[in-house]
């Protein structure tokens, strides 16, 4: 991306549009992508680094025995003749779905529907207890919908979806001389769910989602399901609660499917051909991608390398993570990123000092969070235990190969249920562009793909890597302190640090952050203060640590440069069906907003450019927000 700026945009009235507008009216999104700008262009920078790599070692291995099954699984990927091999496999899936007719034949076939990784009626698996991160616990919650949300049913532009779902259904079932009677019980089901289970906006409030049962009363709610018989079995003991992420899902579980088995065995099938079709050839591959592609806006699916790696470095993201990390990393780069976060956590600490509306109880315990947090750069020291376990036979089909690797990873989640936590363990890969706070962790996660320009370069100026990677920084930190970190402690666990009365005015503050956005409009709709409140708390306190954290180490800085990379940063240009998704499902607001509406609420902003009130950029001072 270039610095060349649109003057035909004041900055003074849009700071997006004036430092990203030329770029985006240039710009071309690729055929098999949403959209494009500076997190997707570093992904396929990195992306592009990695194809030639197995391209390369394709043909010559590695001297890494678990970098080898990635590269092999990419291999199976291409030979596009063993992919057709895979086709009595997955017949042999969907006639063992046959065979259940009722609730009894669903008992007796539970353990295999779980263990083999079939869709079920309900979903389990093992996540950190948020009363305690120490240890873990069974996790309950209802199945996905077809629609990207709940509040996209009976809408035109559901419809219009499910339309488009039901045709990609047909065409594959027809190619694979499958009878499509079984469709219409699929979305008969699906519609079922959908009346049930939660919303994006329900599930952005993270905190809600610990709802613990004992066993006895989730196995009581579950009706005539033998989910004891399947716990006892896969788990070898019974645990003393299960953790419901969706009670309602829950309550009304024995109307979604003690009478509709029918209905739920048509939409396992669908759901196990669609999910696997890719697996088969690449014309099902574009057959089965229809509807995904739809709703992202997307014309065209991504090409068969690209496939390729994406699958296989998906399986084995680590390994291939330190593979990236150690060879295009480098230690001068990883320490100097270190010494940025240092700094964060020290102007976060200076300003809780400072806080004038804590109390210094609370003061005190939101330092000690930030002192406890853990910070991981780059990438991992060494791969974690999973990947040992990878394995599979060379002669194996490609959805012989993906089914027994699902397998393999649910086994794996399944045997650390009455173990500890490992608070080491990555949840972001070395070459992944992104960033991430865990709660249960109290840790910040800043991979080595991430760190390049625009957001972090050594040839940068300090003013562009704070505005860069320090917001990004300052933005992950504060995550500690948004509506839901708030609410959990130093060491991960849902607990009350604060005093009533200093919660009382976070909340207001939260408010005031939900209303600032609520109602922004962008392709005819509006965002959502609530549901994108958590990263608007996060982009504002990660905006004014970086901006106090530049102060300290620069003197008189030039703060022009640091909103400049500050916008040039959340540069998007989007299809408009993906921003219209994005809208509605997606916790964090539009790069637009993101960039133009946050710098509003800092004084450097007006000082650093001489906005006026007559400035479309202008925030009258009373409305100006900051929260951290």
């Amino acid at each position: 991306m270039n610095k060349e700026y649109n003057e035909n945009v004041r900055l003074e009235d849009d700071l997006y549009n004036y430092v990203n507008g030329k770029w985006i009216s240039e710009a071309q999104i690729p055929a098999d992508q949403s959209a494009t700008g500076g997190f997707y262009i570093l992904r396929d920078k990195v992306e592009e680094i990695m194809l030639n790599e197995y391209a390369s070692l394709s043909k010559t291995l590695s001297n890494d025995e678990l970098l080898n099954y990635s590269i092999k699984l990419y291999n199976k990927v291409l030979n596009e003749e063993n992919r057709k091999t895979g086709l009595p496999y997955l017949m042999k899936k969907l006639a063992f779905l046959d065979d259940i007719k009722c609730i009894n034949c669903f008992n007796r076939s539970l353990n295999t529907l779980y263990s083999e990784n079939y869709p079920l009626p309900f979903n389990i698996g093992v996540t950190e207890d948020m009363m305690d991160a120490t240890k873990h616990a069974l996790a309950l919650t209802g199945p996905s919908t077809i629609l990207p949300d709940t509040t996209m049913y009976n809408t035109e532009q559901g419809n219009a979806l499910l339309n488009v779902y039901k045709n990609m259904a047909t065409k594959v079932l027809a190619k694979l001389n499958i009878n499509t009677d079984i469709i219409d019980k699929a979305l008969a089901f699906d519609d079922k769910i959908s009346k049930i289970v939660k919303s994006s906006l329900e599930w952005a409030d993270y905190i809600k989602c610990y709802n613990p049962y004992e066993f006895k009363k989730v196995c009581e709610l579950l009706g005539k399901v033998n989910f004891s018989n399947l716990i006892s079995t896969r788990f070898k003991k019974l645990p003393e609660k299960v953790i419901v992420f969706d009670p309602k899902f829950l309550d009304n579980f024995n109307d979604l499917f003690t009478n509709n088995v029918d209905l739920y065995v048509a939409w396992a099938k669908l759901n196990t051909i669609l999910s696997n079709s890719p697996y088969i050839s690449e014309e099902l591959r574009d057959l089965a991608g229809i509807y995904s592609r739809a709703i992202n806006g997307v014309p065209v699916m991504s090409d068969i390398n690209k496939y390729a790696y994406r699958l296989a470095s998906n399986y084995y993201d680590e390994v291939v993570g330190i593979y990236y990390g150690k060879k295009y990393f480098g230690e001068k780069a990883k320490n100097d990123v270190i010494s940025i976060v240092k700094n964060l956590i020290i102007s976060y600490k200076n300003r809780l000092s400072k806080n004038t509306w804590l109390s210094k109880e609370t003061i005190k315990k939101a330092i000690l969070k930030l002192d406890t947090m853990e910070i991981k750069i780059g990438y991992p020291d060494k791969v974690s235990e999973l990947y040992f376990k990878l394995k599979y036979n060379d002669d194996m089909s490609l959805i012989e190969i993906v089914n027994r690797l699902n397998e393999i990873r649910s086994e794996h989640s399944d045997s650390k249920l009455f173990e500890k936590v490992d608070r080491s363990l990555w949840v972001m890969s070395g070459n992944t562009v992104n960033a991430c706070y865990n709660p249960s962790f109290n840790d910040i996660t800043f991979p080595a793909a991430i760190l390049q320009a625009p957001f972090y370069s050594i040839d940068q100026t300090i003013e562009e890597n704070y505005g860069g990677i320090g917001s990004v920084i300052g933005h992950e930190i504060s995550h500690a302190f948004d509506n839901n970190g708030a609410q959990m402690d130093e060491l991960g666990n849902i607990k009350n640090w604060w005093t009533k009365e200093d919660y009382e005015n976070f909340q207001e503050k939260t408010n005031l952050m939900i209303e600032e956005f609520d109602g922004l409009p962008l392709e005819g709709e509006k965002v959502d203060g609530k549901l994108t409140v958590s990263e608007n708390i996060a982009d504002n306190g990660g905006v004014a640590s970086s901006l106090e954290s530049l102060k300290r180490v620069k003197e008189n800085p030039d703060l022009k440069l640091f909103f400049l990379n500050y916008a040039r940063i959340w540069c998007q240009k989007a299809r408009p069906e993906y921003t219209k998704l994005l809208l509605k499902v997606d916790v964090h607001g539009p790069c637009y907003y993101r960039a133009n509406m946050q710098v509003k609420n800092f004084n450097e902003f007006y000082e650093a450019f001489n906005i006026k009130e007559t400035d479309k950029m202008y925030l009258e001072p009373s409305k100006r927000l900051i929260i951290w």
